[in-house]
C-alpha cells in the first residue's frame, strides 16, 4: 500500500515536470506584431536583446534585418519592380 502512494506521487511529479518542460518548450511571451516589430526595429541590439532573450541573433543579423526594414519603409512598393505587378 505505502509502495502503491509512492509510486503515485513519483509518477505525478514526473507528470508535473513534463508538462512544466512541454509549456516551456512553446514559450509562453507574445509574439511580435507588425506595430511593436516596427518600433523595436529602432532599439540598439543591446536593448532589444534585453527586451527578447529568446532570440538568437547575432548583431550582423539585427543590423541586416534593420537595414532592409529601413528599405521596406523608404522605398514604395510600386517603386520596387519585382513587386509590381
Amino acid at each position: 500500500m505505502t509502495q502503491e502512494i509512492l509510486w503515485l506521487i513519483l509518477i505525478g511529479i514526473v507528470a508535473l515536470i513534463v508538462v512544466w518542460l512541454i509549456t516551456r518548450a512553446f514559450g509562453t511571451t507574445p509574439q511580435l506584431h507588425g506595430l511593436q516589430k516596427e518600433v523595436n526595429m529602432r532599439l540598439t541590439y543591446k536593448r532589444y536583446m534585453e527586451l527578447y532573450p529568446e532570440t538568437n541573433i547575432t548583431y550582423e543579423q539585427y543590423k541586416k534585418m534593420q537595414a532592409q526594414h529601413a528599405y521596406k519603409k523608404a522605398v514604395s512598393s510600386t517603386k520596387i519592380k519585382r513587386m509590381v505587378r
